[in-house]
């Protein structure tokens, strides 16, 4: 196991945009999952959590973020409640953003994005937007 760095993940990580690997704006940092060491002296981030819900938890508006995600899980594909879970070691470098070293969809943090795109945008004449 390689050492890893000390620091501040509210300060460093929480609210910063996430970069695919291809580039591609994919989410910002909702929350963080931390484990505890053996000893339970030190904690480390083993994932980045994000998508519609956990920043509402966050902030303490529990019905916001449980509404957020009852609308997330409806239109994601696949159906599933629960925020995009990022494993922390996808995580290839921490700076004004956060690079990832997988692909947008590999991530999956757009679904709501994708279904607005598709039931929504697209029906709006003059809106310009194919979908695929």
């Amino acid at each position: 196991m390689t050492t890893g760095r000390r620091l501040w993940a509210g300060m460093r990580l929480l609210d910063r945009q996430l970069v695919s690997n291809d580039g591609v704006l994919a989410g910002c940092v909702d929350d963080l999952e931390l484990t505890a060491s053996d000893d339970g002296n030190d904690l480390y981030v083993t994932a980045i959590l994000s998508g519609p819900g956990r920043l509402a938890y966050r902030v303490g508006a529990l019905r916001l973020g449980r509404w957020l995600q009852q609308v997330h899980a409806a239109v994601a594909a696949p159906p599933r409640p629960e925020p995009s879970r990022i494993p922390f070691n996808v995580v290839a470098d921490i700076g004004s953003h956060i690079e990832l070293g997988c692909s947008n969809d590999e991530v999956g943090t757009a679904s709501l994005e994708r279904w607005a795109r598709d039931h929504v945008v697209t029906h709006i004449p003059g809106a310009g937007i194919e979908t695929q």
